[in-house]
């Protein structure tokens, strides 16, 4: 097996490190060290897009949060009929780099489908300026308590939910990504209006680590 190459570092605004790799033919993203996604191990982000987006209409208009390694939005492209839109909003410019150079064929064209808007900006602003939507998919942290931006805390506290929910549409539906299940961010997602569940998904098919994709959709 070869060594880990360092394909780029790039410093955050609360001055973390993200560092993007390869080995072999997989992909890596680390922040401060610690892995945050790679290429192996998808399941999860592509639920993410699964569950959001598999019954959307023929004009569905949907914002994803967070690039990756660009799982989501091809998953999303697959379910998604061709008049659909798809704004992925990405904060980091160096992980919209990453994409671009190394990972379009892994994305199967994504980036250059014709629906896939690219914006480098905090996903909190989109949600609102761009509005309303469909669907929103977040994967912007570890999960409602583990925040990679200080920043993101509002898009889990219940004031920023109630926020969330008028930039969806009347039975638009909110996905959120989870490193690890939380009851307790289930019970918000209910107390702040929404009817929210919560999924185990595997990361690799029917094997790897279990992540978790809470599911919330505005009833009114």
């Amino acid at each position: 097996m070869k060594p880990f190459e360092i394909l780029g570092r790039f410093t955050t605004p609360d001055g973390q490190e993200l560092t993007f790799h390869r080995r072999d033919e997989d992909f890596f993203v680390y922040l401060d060290g610690e892995e945050l996604m790679s290429s192996r191990a998808p399941g999860s982000e592509i639920a993410l897009a699964d569950l959001a987006c598999g019954q959307l209409g023929p004009r569905a208009r949907v914002l994803i949060g967070g690039l990756g390694l660009g799982f989501t939005l091809r998953a999303a492209l697959d379910v998604l009929p061709p008049g659909a839109t798809v704004v992925v909003a990405e904060i980091f410019p160096s992980v919209i780099e990453f994409n671009r150079t190394y990972l379009r064929a892994l994305q199967r064209g994504a980036l250059d489908d014709r629906r896939t808007t690219i914006i480098e900006q905090d996903v909190w602003r989109v949600l609102f300026d761009r509005g309303p939507w469909d669907a929103v998919m977040l994967d912007v942290d570890n999960g409602p308590v583990a925040c990679c931006l200080d920043a993101n805390r509002r898009l889990y506290d219940k004031a920023g939910l109630l926020q969330i929910q008028t930039a969806l549409k009347v039975g638009g539906l909110l996905t959120v990504w989870s490193a690890q299940p939380d009851p307790r961010f289930v019970k918000l997602l209910r107390k702040s209006g929404f009817d929210a569940r919560s999924h185990i998904v595997r990361a690799a098919g029917s094997k790897g680590i279990r992540h978790c994709v809470f599911v919330a959709r505005r009833t009114a």
